[in-house]
């Protein structure tokens, strides 16, 4: 990866192979037994398990102190027993026995009581810091949603810090598939929406899942939901390779069991002109009445009449890429675009992008703050970044130089 050094003027960023594409989430329509539109595109979607994680939600835990109808035998230590909330229903509690001190989980997957007739149930920390806070991996869940029941892979974090148990998860599994639309041809995933939650309306949905889109020929690298063009915010209508879409959801199957296709039904648009001022843009996300997904747009595209605030901006040139999202993170400054279809509205971002040291007096001392900066005066970071090599400086007087060091992440 490429070090960012100040006395370099620009870190230059320029389009390139594409390479994760992102994105977007949705809600589904029942059409009834068949699909009820002409659609651009359908396509029935595959179970896969992923080695990164996808998504992650926290888990609600009620705590309980008299044992289960039938439990495994307790081991020395510390013991935590209770419920795994997922919903605001009981049908996909889940009872555990957690043994602190031995690392070990006990789950009731068959929710019967028992937690000695379930194999799949029984798991060893893979990462056991302490007693207090532990990590099961490889964890196979059922669930009922209102389109059937699935099954999902996903990792399991534990702690219990003498006040409350708490935990999360993390989900490693999708459901994707290949779907041709304007002669090209794209991959989708759909990972399902695991929540939990006792205090508000919570439910486990496939509907309100997320989306990944992406380019057929770019569908091998791994993905997973931190730092890059993976998974995002819920939307319904979707704008990509120059259409509008509306996805649909069929209804669920008459065996029960979840399977998963999706519909891409196109929709009219009026379109306006968006000029991009900046450069090296891989890919561009602007959340409106359509979520809009632009990869290595030219200088002027059109896109749906609206207003959109804020953009996702990814640039990349030669293996080293950079993400700004605009209003959020690290980035001070909030842009919104206004494309009304008659003169072309005006998006200030992308590269090249200049290093910058922000300089503040701090008593006898200096403080450096450095940062990338874009077109628009937008912050960005690189992504991937070797935090073994971060940014250096080097302070001169008279031509020699007096102060030398680098600068810390965070």
């Amino acid at each position: 990866m490429l070090a960012v050094r100040l006395n370099a003027r620009r870190s230059w960023l320029s389009t390139g192979t594409f390479r994760l594409a992102l994105f977007a989430v949705f809600t589904g329509i029942a059409m009834g037994s068949v699909w009820a539109d002409p659609l651009a595109g359908q396509v029935t979607l595959a179970y896969q398990e992923t080695p990164l994680t996808v998504g992650g939600w926290s888990i609600s835990i009620t705590p309980q102190t008299t044992p289960f109808k039938k439990e495994s035998p307790s081991s020395p230590g510390q013991l935590v027993r209770g419920v795994l909330n997922f919903g605001d229903g009981t049908s996909n509690a889940i009872p555990f026995l957690w043994q602190r001190d031995a690392g070990k989980l006990f789950l009731d997957l068959n929710r019967n009581q028992d937690l000695t007739d379930d194999p799949a149930g029984n798991l060893t920390a893979s990462l056991k810091t302490s007693s207090s806070f532990q990590t099961f991996t490889n964890v196979h869940l059922g669930f009922n949603t209102d389109r059937g029941r699935i099954q999902v892979l996903a990792d399991l974090n534990l702690w219990d810090y003498g006040n409350r148990p708490g935990g999360n998860l993390s989900l490693r599994c999708i459901w994707q598939g290949r779907v041709t639309l304007q002669g090209q041809d794209w991959q989708v995933g759909l990972v399902p929406t695991i929540w939990s939650g006792t205090n508000r309306i919570r439910i486990v949905s496939i509907e309100n899942g997320h989306l990944l889109l992406r380019p057929w020929q770019n569908r091998d690298p791994a993905f997973n939901s931190y730092g890059s063009e993976n998974i995002g915010p819920a939307s319904q209508k979707l704008f990509f390779g120059g259409h509008a879409y509306q996805l649909i959801l069929p209804p669920g199957s008459a065996d029960g069991e979840f399977k998963a296709a999706l519909g891409f039904l196109e929709q009219p648009v009026a379109l306006g002109d968006l000029k991009i001022t900046g450069k090296y843009v891989s890919r561009l996300l602007l959340p409106g009445s359509y979520r809009v997904i632009l990869d290595h747009p030219a200088d002027t595209v059109k896109i749906p009449v609206g207003s959109y605030h804020p953009p996702t901006v990814f640039l990349e040139q030669g293996g080293v890429e950079a993400r700004c999202k605009v209003g959020g993170g690290p980035v001070t400054k909030t842009i919104a675009v206004v494309v009304d279809g008659k003169a072309p509205a005006v998006l200030d971002i992308g590269g090249p992008l200049t290093n910058s040291v922000a300089i503040t007096p701090h008593g006898q001392d200096l403080l450096l703050d450095y940062s990338l900066v874009g077109a628009g005066g937008t912050l960005y970071q690189l992504m991937n970044q070797n935090q073994s090599k971060p940014p250096e400086f080097a302070v001169y007087r008279g031509g020699k130089p007096i102060a030398s060091g680098r600068f810390e992440f965070g």
